[in-house]
């Protein structure tokens, strides 16, 4: 108690008020200051593969998994993709209306405006992603041991189609 009675004098005087109200104000900009300025995240956003990486990936995967099927031997995949993935960006759409009128009569217009949700502050801003659409495959091909044999061969097609998502006359198996 004798300690903060005999300190509160020392705020008495004008020259340490103004010194606590500076450093009081500058104390609040720095904090204002520093949520303006963009934090590094922990985990930077993976990069988009290109069609060739995908396809290639996808073979190596696919000829790991028929490895697996009893009869199969030495499989090698081909594979072709329609195209790369597609990000989609959430979109924030308004409407108005507006109507003037002239000699004529009244003529209405519509403002449709579209435009993406953007996300974060600043140079950080990115676009707000809603969901990713995965390639489309367009075909496969299998060049494998043990295809001559109709069991294996409607085995390795169906491994393909089913892993794909694909019908059964996109697989090409042979041996």
């Amino acid at each position: 108690m004798q300690l903060i009675s005999e300190n509160a004098g020392l705020l008495s005087k004008p020259k340490l008020q103004k010194a606590a109200v500076i450093i009081g104000v500058a104390l609040i900009v720095l904090i204002f200051i520093s949520t303006l300025t963009p934090k590094e995240s922990a985990q930077a956003p993976p990069a988009s593969e290109s069609t060739a990486e995908t396809e290639q990936r996808l073979e190596a995967r696919l000829e790991e998994l028929l490895s697996e099927i009893e009869g199969v031997s030495s499989p090698k995949v081909m594979l072709t993709l329609d195209s790369t993935e597609e990000h989609v960006y959430a979109r924030d759409s308004r409407s108005g209306s507006s109507s003037s009128q002239d000699e004529g009569g009244t003529q209405g217009s519509d403002d449709n405006e579209d435009t993406v949700v953007l996300v974060g502050s600043g140079s950080a801003e990115s676009a707000l992603e809603q969901s990713t659409v995965l390639p489309k495959v367009r075909g496969v091909a299998v060049v494998c041991g043990g295809a001559q044999d109709p069991t294996i061969k409607e085995k390795v097609v169906n491994t393909v189609s089913g892993v794909l998502g694909i019908g059964a006359s996109r697989v090409y198996v042979t041996y």
